[in-house]
């Protein structure tokens, strides 16, 4: 069935609430295929022309960067030339591990790259399959897992959808169908004719295409109950240094975190704007909410050093791309915010006790305004907590102001926050 009108609101990995509407009733379609299209540039808003148009903006408007288009975006302004020079934005694991994978590309891969890797995020919302996760299937159950124990911990049973995204989508005729039948106007014959091409012509004559990390690299939340999270994404931070299955509860708890904000987004911050302070505030506190879960002995029961190792990596990822340090925070203060969730997770009493969604809210508000933005004084912060389990809970969090604000303000290296 084609969904005529798809509209959500996403918070991706490090941006912003986003509301997207893919009712395409005037789009045009040809017959005939188009043999290929104009290179992507940072700016370009459409990937592909004539029968293989599909257009972007109906997904981001400019002033957002989706995960993937944020990315994707960055990662051809940075790679997609013949001359393949270094990061301007500075070495990072990150860009080590993702810079052989980026060499792999030539001319096809990087006239190819925007369209594939949208076509790739579409199928998600599509995708009624039975779903996988990891290149071959090995995080299946461990994601299984983590998504019982999200829905205990947040009491949310049976909530969310959790689909995993694979580059061998690509080699899917099916799929690539779908996405066509879905989000645009062309007629099945169509659709399939654009599948066959694009697999006999650009997938099959490219043999990084058909492995590449890079077009799955990917993880978000949708108003729909949705979480995606890439094979792509926990492979490159795999080869960065971080533990797999870190890295999976890491995004997984983090889009969580989104979920929990989706549901009571009304009460916490009053009417939806899309501000940088405001998407710095939803994503500073899905950071808090993430740490919260991945280090609390009812969660995850990870250790502090080994969680702040994903966070390190997963925070630095988007410098490239994220054009604005107000906009989703800056890494450091995204690390500040990771180690608050891990302050409060030791510091609630009874050890073990899990706090409400509603009760971690409260502290993170306080915490943010008194600790990390320094706007109230911290007395004021404490007073205003109307209970003695929260005030309890938030002196202890004063008790490791001076850190955090060494942290945030990036007094504390980085590299050292995990052996703190």
């Amino acid at each position: 069935m084609k969904l005529r009108t798809f509209t959500m609101a996403l918070l991706c990995g490090g941006v912003g609430f986003l509301t997207v509407s893919c009712d395409k009733e005037d789009a045009g379609a040809l017959v005939e295929p188009q043999a290929g299209f104009k290179s992507a540039s940072a700016t370009n808003l459409v990937a592909g022309e004539g029968n293989f148009r599909i257009d972007a903006s109906a997904l981001a408007s400019a002033k957002f960067d989706c995960s993937y288009d944020a990315f994707s975006k960055g990662l051809l302004a940075t790679y997609g030339s013949d001359a393949v020079e270094p990061s301007a934005c500075g070495t990072t694991p990150f860009n080590s591990s993702i810079t052989p994978y980026a060499r792999q590309f030539g001319a096809l891969e990087w006239e190819w790259y925007d369209l594939m890797t949208q076509l790739n995020q579409l199928y998600m919302y599509v995708d009624a399959s039975n779903q996988s996760f990891g290149v071959d299937g090995h995080l299946t159950n461990y994601a299984a897992k983590h998504k019982r124990n999200l829905e205990s911990f947040w009491n949310m049973p049976g909530e969310i959808t959790l689909k995993g995204q694979h580059t061998s989508t690509l080699q899917n005729r099916d799929a690539i169908a779908a996405v066509y039948l879905n989000f645009t106007t062309l007629n099945e014959a169509q659709a399939y004719g654009n599948a066959d091409y694009l697999i006999a012509n650009v997938i099959e004559p490219s043999e990084a295409f058909k492995t590449s990390p890079l077009l799955s690299f990917d993880g978000f939340a949708t108003t729909g109950d949705l979480i995606v999270i890439g094979d792509g994404i926990v492979q490159v931070m795999t080869d960065a240094g971080v533990d797999e299955k870190v890295t999976f509860a890491g995004i997984l708890a983090h889009e969580w975190g989104h979920q929990v904000q989706f549901n009571n987004y009304t009460k916490w911050y009053g009417q939806r704007v899309s501000t940088p302070e405001a998407t710095r505030k939803t994503e500073l506190e899905a950071d808090v909410f993430s740490s919260y879960y991945m280090t609390h002995k009812r969660g995850a029961t990870y250790n502090w050093k080994r969680a702040a190792e994903f966070f390190e990596l997963f925070y630095n990822i988007g410098d490239c791309s994220f054009t604005s340090a107000g906009h989703h925070g800056t890494p450091n203060q995204r690390l500040a915010a990771s180690r608050l969730g891990w302050i409060i997770a030791q510091e609630t009493q009874p050890m073990g006790h899990v706090l409400t969604a509603d009760e971690l809210h409260t502290i993170f508000m306080a915490a943010l305004n008194s600790v990390i933005d320094n706007k109230i004084d911290s007395s004021e912060a404490l007073a205003n907590l109307s209970t003695p389990q929260m005030k309890a809970v938030y002196g202890k969090v004063l008790n490791h102001k001076a850190e955090l604000q060494q942290i945030a303000s990036g007094a504390i290296e980085q590299s050292q926050v995990k052996n703190l």
